[in-house]
Order: C-alpha cells, then sequence, then structure tokens
C-alpha cells in the first residue's frame, strides 16, 4: 500500500549499507557489507515505450475543496472506487482532516466525507472488510498535540463505527492489511531522540494483540515501516533506514513471526540516497519495493525497483529515470503480469513535477510509460485495479482544481458514460461513449431505462483471439449495464473504419456473446461515410459484443417449373450456400403448407401458379429467403369438326375447339401426305382411299391431348363413267341402285323432242 514517506521531514544518520544477519537482534546485528552494484540493472527512460502505447486516459477528476487536500490511495468497490487522504478545506486554519470519497465508474463524486477532531489528521491506507472500510492514519491527540497512530471503521456509506489511537508517543500507522478478523498496521514511532518501525496486530474491534518496534544497527538512524504484508501468520514489512550525510537512507525489509518477533531482515542500497515508499507481493512469493535512488541510474536521483524472495534474498533492481530527479511512490501487482509503478518525474525541487505512471514485465523490465500534470506540482501515490481492466492513479495535482486537489485519474480499462436520470415519457436514455468505437448504447423503453441513473461501461477486450466470435472479427468490446438500471437489452451503435474491413460493408454483424455462447444479432448499416461505418443492433445490456465479417447464406431453389395436376413436383435447396460456416436448418411454405428438410415434395389437385418459399438459416443464425414459382398445369380437352369424305383434288375444312387453362396452346394436324398448324385448316388428298387425321394440341408446359378421324376420299366423275350409266336399264352399273338407268333414259328423250319443236 502506497506511503506518504515524503510529507514528513526526519533526520537522517549516517551509516554504510549493511545487511542484518538473519534471526539477529537489531542491537546484536553484525554488519556484512553489500555491494551496491549488485544484481543492480540501470534501466534508462528509453526502455520503456512512450504514451503511444500507454493506456487511454477514460476520465480525470479532482476531489476536495478551495484549500489543500491530497489522497494517499484507494480501494476499488462496488460500482467505483473509494479514496483516502486528508483535507483542510473542510476546517478552520492549517489542520487536516481525514477525508474520504466514494467515486462511482465514471469519476463523479456520490459522497465524500471527513473524520478527525481540532487537529491534524490524516488517512493513508485503507482495507475493505466485510461489512464496510477500515481505514488507518495518524491523528493529534487532544491533549499532548501530538500525532498518534489512529484506526477507524466507517460502513460502506462513510459513517463512522468507530475509531481509535494507538501508542504513548508520537507515531503514526502508514499501512494496512488484515481481513477484518486480523489487522495489521505498519508506520513509525518516535522513541526519545529518533524514531523506530513500528508494527501491531490487532483484533476485528481494533483491541491490541501485540504491539513491537524495530530498529537497526544503524547508529542514531531514523526506521520507518510503509508496507505490511500477513503472510500466514508471519508479517513481512518493508520500509526505509534513514542515516547521516554519509548514507542518507537505504531500503530495508524485515519478517516478523507471531508475536511480533523478528525472524530476520534485510538492508538495500548504496553509499547515497536510497529509500522505498511502498512494496507489492509477488506472484512467485516474493516482494518487489519502489522507491528512489541516487546511488545507481542517470543521475541525481531515478525510480528504483528492487525484486526480493520471501527471505529477503535480492533478486534484481531497475532504475528509471533521467537526469532530473524521478521517483516511485507506488507499486501495483498486475494480475496479468507485471507491475504498474506510479510516482513523479522531472522533479525539480520545489518548483514541481509531473505525475508517472511505468508498466515494466515480470522482470521490471519497462513496456509503457505515460506522465500526465501541467503547471507546478501533479505526482501519483500508487495505482489501484480498475473495474474491467486498467488502472487507476491516484495522488494529488496544483495544476487542475483549486489549490492542491485530490487527483484520479482512470488510465485504460472500459470506455464509461453516466446514465442521467430520464423523464419517465422519454423512450429511452441514450449514452455516449466519446473514446470508444461503440458511439452510443440507447437503454429502450421496455428495459424500465426511464427514470433511471447509473453508470454503462463499455470496455475493448484485449485478446480478441481468445473470444472466438464467428465471422472474421474486426473488434470485440463488454457492455456492462448498472445494477438494477437495464433489465433485458439496449440498442447498440459500433463504428468501423472501412480500411479494417476485409470483406464487403455489408456483411459486417454484431455478435452477442452470452452465457458462453455467440449468436449473430440482426445489423443495420445505419451511416457510412468519411472511411467509417456506423452499425445498429439490438442487444443485451450487460454482454460481449463482436463486431465482425459475417456473409450472410445464400437461399436457392431447383425444382420443375411446371408440374401437371396430381403429379408430385420435387423441391431442392441444394444449391444454398452458407457465407461462413454451415446451413443449419431448411424451411419450406408452399401456401399454408410447410415442410423442413433440405428437400421437400408436394403435390397439387387443382391448376394454377403456386409460389414456394424457402428459408435457409447458417450455424451463425443469419437467413436468407428465395421464391420461385411452380405451374401447376391441366391437361388440354380437343372438340374435333371434320368432313367425312373428300374427293380427291378438293379441300375440306378441318377444326378443333381448345380448352385448356394453364399456358398457351399449339395444334399441329398430321394429315399422313404433310402436317399443318393451326386450329382451322383445309386440306385435300392427292388420291382416292381411307385417310386417317390427327390432331394433337400441346401447351406451353408440355401437356398433350391427340384426337384422331378418318376421311372417306373418292376419286372424281368423268364422261366415261357417264355412258356406262346410260347402258344400264334401271341398274346403276356402278352401285347396282335400281331405277337409275330408267330415269337417265326418260331423260334423254325429253331433251331430244324440245330440240325437234325448235327446229320446227
Amino acid at each position: 500500500m502506497a506511503v506518504l514517506l515524503a510529507l514528513l521531514a526526519v533526520a537522517a544518520p549516517a551509516a554504510t549499507g549493511v545487511a542484518l544477519a538473519d534471526g539477529a537482534d537489531d542491537g546484536d546485528a553484525r554488519p556484512v557489507a553489500v555491494n551496491a552494484s549488485a544484481a543492480m540493472d540501470s534501466v534508462a527512460d528509453g526502455n520503456a515505450t512512450d504514451d503511444e502505447t500507454a493506456p487511454p486516459d477514460r476520465w480525470s477528476t479532482t476531489v476536495g475543496g478551495g484549500d489543500d487536500d491530497k489522497l494517499a490511495t484507494g480501494v476499488r468497490v462496488d460500482g467505483g472506487y473509494l479514496v483516502v487522504g486528508w483535507s483542510n478545506s473542510s476546517t478552520d486554519g492549517d489542520a487536516h482532516d481525514g477525508y474520504v470519497a466514494k467515486l462511482d465508474r465514471t469519476g463523479e463524486t456520490e459522497w465524500e466525507r471527513t473524520y478527525g477532531g481540532s487537529g491534524t489528521d490524516r488517512l493513508y491506507d485503507v482495507e475493505q472488510v466485510e461489512d464496510g472500510f477500515l481505514l488507518a492514519g495518524m491523528a493529534t491527540d487532544g491533549v499532548t498535540g501530538s500525532w498518534n497512530g489512529w484506526l477507524l471503521k466507517i460502513g460502506p456509506d462513510g459513517v463512522q463505527q468507530w475509531d481509535r489511537t494507538y501508542g504513548d508517543d508520537p507515531g503514526a500507522f502508514w499501512s494496512l492489511d488484515g481481513d477484518g478478523e486480523q489487522v495489521y498496521v505498519g508506520g513509525w514511532m518516535e522513541d526519545r531522540s529518533t524514531t523506530e518501525a513500528w508494527a501491531m496486530e490487532l483484533d476485528a474491534d481494533g483491541d491490541p494483540v501485540w504491539s513491537e518496534t524495530y530498529e537497526t544497527s544503524y547508529a542514531g538512524a531514523d526506521e520507518y515501516a510503509n508496507s505490511v504484508f500477513a503472510t500466514g501468520g508471519d508479517l513481512l514489512v518493508t520500509g526505509s533506514v534513514v542515516g547521516t550525510t554519509a548514507d542518507p537512507s537505504d531500503a530495508w525489509a524485515f519478517e516478523v513471526g507471531d508475536g511480533g518477533d523478528r525472524q530476520w531482515g534485510e538492508i538495500y542500497g548504496g553509499g547515497k540516497y536510497d529509500r522505498v515508499h511502498d512494496a507489492a507481493a509477488a506472484d512467485d512469493g516474493g516482494y518487489v519495493l519502489a522507491g528512489r535512488t541516487a546511488s545507481q541510474g542517470s543521475g541525481g536521483e531515478d525510480g528504483w525497483l528492487v525484486k526480493i524472495d520471501g527471505e529477503g534474498d535480492r533478486q534484481w533492481d531497475r532504475t528509471y529515470g533521467q537526469s532530473m530527479d524521478d521517483a516511485f511512490f507506488g507499486v501495483h501487482a498486475d494480475p496479468d503480469g507485471g507491475y504498474v509503478v506510479s510516482g513523479a518525474k522531472h522533479m525539480r525541487g520545489e518548483d514541481g513535477g509531473d505525475g508517472w505512471v511505468v508498466r515494466t514485465d515480470d522482470e521490471g523490465h519497462g513496456q509503457w510509460q505515460t506522465t500526465r500534470g501541467e503547471s507546478y506540482w501533479d505526482k501519483f501515490w500508487p495505482v489501484i485495479e480498475g473495474h474491467g481492466g486498467g488502472y487507476l492513479a491516484v495522488g494529488e495535482s496544483t495544476s487542475f482544481g483549486d489549490d492542491r486537489d485530490g487527483w484520479v485519474v482512470r488510465l485504460g480499462g472500459p470506455a464509461v458514460a453516466a446514465i442521467e436520470d430520464a423523464d419517465a415519457n422519454e423512450s429511452g436514455t441514450r449514452v455516449a461513449f466519446e473514446d470508444s468505437r461503440v458511439r452510443s448504447v440507447t437503454l429502450s423503453e421496455s428495459t424500465n431505462a426511464s427514470n433511471a441513473s447509473g453508470v454503462l461501461a463499455v470496455s475493448e477486450p484485449a485478446n480478441l483471439s481468445a473470444l472466438s466470435p464467428p465471422g472474421d472479427p474486426v473488434y470485440a468490446v463488454t457492455v456492462t449495464d448498472p445494477d438494477g438500471a437495464v433489465e433485458d437489452g439496449a440498442t447498440v451503435e459500433p463504428t468501423v473504419e472501412t480500411d479494417e474491413v476485409d470483406g464487403e460493408v455489408s456483411d459486417l454483424r454484431v455478435a452477442e456473446r452470452t452465457d458462453g455462447n455467440w449468436s449473430v444479432l440482426a445489423t443495420e448499416v445505419v451511416a457510412e461515410e468519411n472511411g467509417t461505418v456506423a452499425l445498429s443492433a439490438n442487444a443485451s445490456a450487460d454482454a460481449t459484443l463482436a463486431v465482425t465479417v459475417v456473409p450472410a447464406p445464400t437461399a436457392a431453389i431447383d425444382a420443375s417449373e411446371a408440374v401437371t395436376v396430381g403429379e408430385p413436383v420435387e423441391l431442392s435447396a441444394a444449391g444454398s450456400t452458407a457465407g461462413n460456416g454451415t446451413l443449419a436448418a431448411y424451411e419450406w411454405a408452399v401456401g399454408e403448407r410447410t415442410a423442413s428438410g433440405p428437400t421437400a415434395s408436394v403435390s397439387f389437385d387443382s391448376p394454377g401458379e403456386r409460389e414456394v418459399e424457402l428459408t435457409v438459416t447458417d450455424e451463425n443464425g443469419l437467413e436468407d429467403d428465395a421464391t420461385a414459382t411452380v405451374v401447376v398445369n391441366d391437361r388440354p380437352e380437343v372438340d374435333l369438326d371434320a368432313p367425312d369424305e373428300l374427293t380427291v383434288g378438293s379441300a375440306g375444312d378441318f377444326s378443333v375447339d381448345v380448352a385448356d387453362e394453364v399456358g398457351e396452346t399449339t395444334v399441329t394436324w398430321q394429315f399422313g401426305d404433310g402436317a399443318v398448324t393451326g386450329e382451322s385448316v383445309e386440306h385435300g388428298f392427292g388420291s382416292a382411299g381411307a385417310r386417317n387425321v390427327t390432331v394433337v394440341v400441346e401447351d406451353e408446359y408440355g401437356a398433350t391431348a391427340t384426337e384422331e378421324v378418318t376421311v372417306a376420299v373418292r376419286e372424281p366423275e368423268t364422261d366415261e363413267t357417264t355412258d356406262a350409266v346410260e347402258t344400264t336399264t334401271g341398274v346403276d352399273a356402278e352401285t347396282a341402285m335400281p331405277g337409275f338407268g330408267v330415269a337417265i333414259a326418260l331423260g334423254a328423250l325429253l331433251v331430244s323432242a324440245l330440240l325437234v319443236r325448235a327446229r320446227r
């Protein structure tokens, strides 16, 4: 935990760098020479990349009033952050009060409180317990006017439950650790002419279990404990030994067992000013100490990291800095590995400095660094873990706010936006994310968002491949809703740079991951301009969303164009394709009839056109539709009209009456000696005999009807045929019909008589 050693002026007795023998008492310690350069790795600023790769600022805020206010540290809590320090904005005169502020996830102050009496009271550390918070610091004794160790407990809303002071001599608690049942504090206590490191174990009510002070063999030196770590019954303490001008200061670590007895102790540093301000527990059971050193580095004082194992043996040292003074005042062990150290860069004595944050790997090698600040003193003490990743740098600033204020900068993590109280008649609440590729989130009326307040957060996951969204993902974000503000969902509007899209813009989708499963949402392109595409989709208000390229499937119907009434038509979706993935479902609809599967069969009992619909769905839930028209065809009906007989060489009329409901028809006459088309035709034959005539009617869809008729074809009559008839007596020589010859004879006599009379 962060401590504020630099705020207290202390004497520095002379001493050379030594290491305490394990188990030795301070007074009996045998000095062991330490090579100040052993395991030291001086790292210049160039080993940590610049602001380009540092996480972006999400927000920055100051807290306090019009006077001197500072923050020492903080802790992440549900819905935001709790920061602690001190303030004299609420007091008359120069005295400080302990100060606590609760910030929401956007940096807005939800509440703030001060604690203490008429003297100077400060808070240096905070630990969250089951029913509230424990705060450690120093408070002014109302009788002697000196500082004492101070511990108080507050509830979740900041209401004080109890407070106690400790120590008969002036002192302070700079660090705090414990689970609420066992509480450990560390700091310092004056003992006549010098200051000694001080540690205590307390129970849940603040009653002391044991209390001990610790010193080294440095004659006349002052010792300070700035960080304590409970380690399964033992206590690891880190701090500094401040000596004389011969060796102004060294780093210090020691372990105490049950009851406060020291087990071992080690000192680290060279012959110049070397000091530790904070420490963090490492994953391997060791610890990383953060401070500043003048014994190594680039000149002046440099930021300093020292890695020790669980027995205090130094494993590596790293320095950061340039020619001006630089210092680390806080160190945070990142859950993802490595360390985030913070402090002040380019310190110019009383003239100021800038807040400074450096990210290292597990071995202390720099990965990125960034500074913040402007005109005068701006510095960070520790950073704390942010909601959804990133960090909260806590400190003080004279460049921003009024006079000197507590200062909080949100680095990385989600882009957040507050939900303001909405009018009950509004359809929803729109929350914009200026620093994120999610342009806005609109809470619909159905989500009971009206009259809701809180904070929506949007973060971009660093490891997109681990999420494995469908398609060709461009980026992913996580949307987190405030508790109780959203029940169902929201409309999200992410934006995409078109040069990031490997595919068609129309194939951009928003995919949603809930309960470990991905689904592709119906996505609309709402704007496309200046190389940017804005999308819109209805999503859950608490989910991981990915913008990804997923081509839609293509539905295709393969079926006969026409089918005869009563005969089945086979429907096939074999030509359908999935743009990305496989087809998972096929749904057919023909009128009110439905079927599922890649094929279907259907028949009809009446003619006409029928529309067939196919919907295919791929494994991502994307759909496509296709339609086709099937003609249900009837057979033509034919009524034939033809002569019974014809004479050779003469033409007869042939015609049909066609009844056909669907499609155009073609009529073809087959006369044996040729074919003619048309519903009405004339045709003659060149020889006598019985002739079969066939008519074929075919519609455009291939249905046919055929009719056949026989026509008698006779030879035409001649003169020879007449003479032969006259020689017969009453019987037709050709047909043997009685009376036919007598009639001819009578006719001939009548004609002769008329001719004789005419001559007269």
